[in-house]
């Protein structure tokens, strides 16, 4: 399958005799000049990245790429210093959910690019050419074709494409098999009305319902790192609309007119239930340390976790008994999961921009994403790898969601985002303290902590 068709050679721009670059015009030389990108990852494979930069070199013997890991947290910081310095780097992976902050500093992909190279046309009289190849990158159409239906939706902005994906993630679940071993299930959970019986058995309590072993990590928000996107993932399930199809944030709309079975309250309630002591499901609460290091040292049966986990699970538990099944759905009929992934972005400030999409073009080729994509243990963004990667026993619960994955959050601020959903769940968490409280103060209480996350988040847009 070809995702980017190469175009013959347009021209031999010129055959001079002689050694190296000798009489060649000034466009010849500059087609062929020493070029260095610098290119700023985030949490995407960087053995493998160089792996595929060494194989770029190969073809491309002027062109060299350094590649550089950034951490999460000090991203920002860097990328903003670096680009009032003037020292930006030329390529960036870029998070979907910060692709609208950093629009701007990004420069959109180009129809084609074209790459010169200097050839020997003869081993007698020592002739050498410079051929030029144009390669065509991606149309909107193609794009749609190719990937996921997810990349469109997010790496495309009016009509222009900032970056290309190797791999997008979606949420599965992590489960410890010697704990459900030893609870008597022998089967991971289908759905959710199994889930909910399968932490109950996990889940041990002492006498006063201090929580010794988790069933699963669920209910909070600080502690639990993938927060957002369960309640996301729950609300799209129970049938809530997150965003409009302008960008508008709709989770919140009908709470003037609704009552408790409200579909975006009823996911709330399923979700906080495992964090209140008076559920059957309770099984997590906020003095619990952070849920990958209660699952990392086997205290919780069930973590809720993308592709990317799992190296650092086996890395922090390599003895751990981890298995997974995909996320458990509420309705055949409306199937629903969270996109989390990188773009390869080129930035506006890159003395190389053609250079630099053109190494972008050279890793999204078929076999390179796949090879990348299974070395990583994630899910390809090609629909034509799906297939294969759903055999896979780590890939394929991943694999098999990444169809009815998406990324609904399309705002410049997504660290608030995430921070007011935190809120939201912490305000539905609190009891109200009045003596007399009636089902309609809850309701209240509870529609006004998302009516106000969802203010929060709309004005991150």
């Amino acid at each position: 399958m070809k995702i980017f068709l190469r175009l013959a050679c347009l021209s031999i721009t010129v055959i001079i005799t002689g050694f190296g670059c000798k009489g060649l015009s000034q466009d010849q030389q500059a087609a062929i000049r020493p070029v260095t990108l610098n290119f700023w990852t985030v949490y995407d494979n960087v053995d493998q990245l160089r792996n595929l930069a060494t194989q770029y070199k190969g073809e491309n013997p002027h062109v060299t790429i350094n590649i550089r890991q950034v951490r999460y947290d000090e991203f920002d910081k860097l990328f903003i210093n670096a680009l009032a310095d003037d020292v930006a780097p030329d390529m960036v992976s870029m998070h979907v959910r910060w692709l609208r902050k950093y629009q701007n500093r990004l420069v959109p992909m180009p129809a084609t690019v074209t790459m010169g190279k200097l050839v020997q046309t003869s081993t007698i009289t020592k002739e050498t050419a410079v051929l030029f190849d144009t390669f065509n990158m991606p149309t909107l159409e193609s794009l749609k074709k190719a990937y996921v239906a997810t990349v469109p939706d997010d790496a495309v902005i009016a009509k222009q494409m900032y970056g290309l994906p190797l791999t997008v993630d979606t949420l599965a679940v992590y489960y410890n098999k010697d704990l459900l071993d030893k609870a008597g299930l022998p089967e991971p959970p289908k759905d959710w009305n199994e889930f909910v019986e399968a932490v109950k058995r996990i889940t041990k309590l002492d006498k006063d319902r201090k929580i010794l072993q988790s069933g699963a990590s669920l209910g909070t928000g600080k502690n639990i790192e993938n927060a957002f996107d369960i309640v996301s993932a729950l609300m799209l399930q129970n049938g809530v609309t997150m965003a409009g199809s302008y960008g508008g944030i709709t989770f919140s709309a009908g709470f003037e007119k609704a009552n408790a079975t409200h579909p975006a309250l009823q996911a709330l309630n399923f979700y906080t239930d495992f964090a209140r002591p008076n559920k059957e499901a309770y099984s997590w609460n906020d003095d619990q340390n952070s849920a990958f290091d209660a699952f990392v040292r086997g205290k919780t049966g069930f973590y809720f976790g993308f592709a990317y986990d799992y190296d650092r699970l086996k890395s922090r538990a390599p003895d751990l008994n981890i298995e997974i099944m995909p996320l458990p759905q509420l309705n055949p009929n409306i199937q629903a999961n969270v996109a989390s992934y990188w773009l390869q972005s080129v930035v506006k400030k890159s003395k190389n921009q053609n250079e630099a999409w053109d190494f972008i073009r050279f890793m999204s080729e078929p076999d390179r994403i796949k090879g990348y994509a299974d070395a990583v243990h994630q899910p390809s963004a090609l629909r034509v790898h799906i297939k294969a990667q759903e055999a896979d026993p780590v890939i394929g619960p991943f694999s098999s969601q990444v169809l009815i994955a998406k990324n609904w959050y399309h705002g410049r601020d997504i660290i608030s985002a995430e921070n007011a959903f935190d809120e939201m769940i912490a305000a539905i968490l609190q009891p109200l303290n009045e003596e007399k409280t009636t089902d309609q103060d809850i309701y209240k209480k509870d529609a006004s902590a998302v009516v106000r996350a969802a203010q929060i988040v709309s004005q991150t847009l």
